[in-house]
């Protein structure tokens, strides 16, 4: 209820039904002598009370977490639930294939889900909805989340091969005169491309000519003009086939030198999450060593 603020939501999420929520709230407020959430325009509001019940949750569902998986045992190949797993969009282009397939042939019998960063995804990680969320470091949390680094990346552009910059260092002056496309990930780059934000230190403005949410327009478009495509460099070697490198002039910026995996605290020891969370590094891992 904190989280969702509705009874109806609440009783979908836990799978009974509304009069059964709206009786345990009563019994609540009976328990504790106070109204618990009380019906505003928007909904329904927690109160004080139990806001600072909500305060001491995490800690002893932790405990509670903690005391049954040490009891319980996982089999990949029985498990016959969800997983999902959120990417940022320039590392999901070239990870998320692999531990696709890494996963539905360990746990054969899963329902998975490769979805993609968004603005809500650490809310989703917290309500059990996604089980792990890969992106870059540092990045803002609360202390309900474990992030821990899983492996480092390096930014560059991506060039069609007959490009006149295919394969060399790019200089200011180059940066100038080039055109830039932008692949946008909701909840992270939306409002202000990385490029831009790359060159802003050095006072250049980067002249970018398309922004989208879809990498295999943004790619159709570098085959046919001399367009430039700022990406994760492990994208750029999974499409070396296709298309070369362009080294920017600058180091990567600190902000995009490690990937993490952030998962929820409260579900750190869940034998399914521990499961999950080592598919995702152990992935990484292999597939950067192969292409070093």
């Amino acid at each position: 209820m904190l989280e969702t603020k509705n009874t109806r939501i609440a009783a979908e999420k836990l799978s009974i039904s509304q009069p059964a929520v709206s009786k345990s709230l009563s019994r609540l407020r009976d328990y504790f002598g106070d109204e618990l959430f009380t019906r505003v325009y928007a909904g329904l509001e927690p109160t004080p009370r139990a806001l600072e019940l909500g305060e001491n949750i995490p800690s002893l569902l932790l405990e509670l977490d903690g005391a049954v998986s040490g009891q319980q045992s996982f089999e990949p190949k029985e498990y016959d639930g969800r997983i999902t797993v959120a990417m940022n969009g320039f590392i999901v282009n070239w990870l998320g294939s692999a531990l696709s397939e890494r996963i539905i042939r360990e746990a054969p019998k899963a329902q998975l889900n490769i979805v993609n960063w968004q603005s809500n995804t650490l809310d989703k990680i917290l309500t059990g909805d996604i089980q792990c969320a890969v992106n870059y470091s540092p990045l803002e949390t609360s202390k309900q989340f474990v992030q821990k680094v899983i492996g480092g990346d390096d930014f560059v552009g991506l060039v069609r091969n007959s490009h006149p910059l295919a394969g060399k260092v790019m200089t200011m002056e180059d940066a100038n005169t080039s055109k830039f496309v932008s692949l946008v990930v909701p909840g992270w780059n939306e409002s202000v491309a990385m490029v831009a934000r790359y060159f802003e230190g050095k006072g250049m403005k980067p002249n970018i000519q398309v922004r989208s949410t879809y990498l295999h327009m943004l790619l159709d478009l570098l085959k046919a003009h001399d367009l430039i495509l700022p990406c994760s460099n492990n994208l750029a070697v999974a499409l070396q086939n296709e298309f070369s490198p362009v080294y920017f002039p600058m180091t990567t910026p600190a902000e995009l030198k490690d990937v993490i995996a952030i998962s929820s605290h409260n579900k750190r020891r869940h034998p399914v999450q521990l499961w999950v969370n080592n598919m995702v590094s152990d992935t990484f891992r292999i597939l950067t060593e192969k292409s070093r």
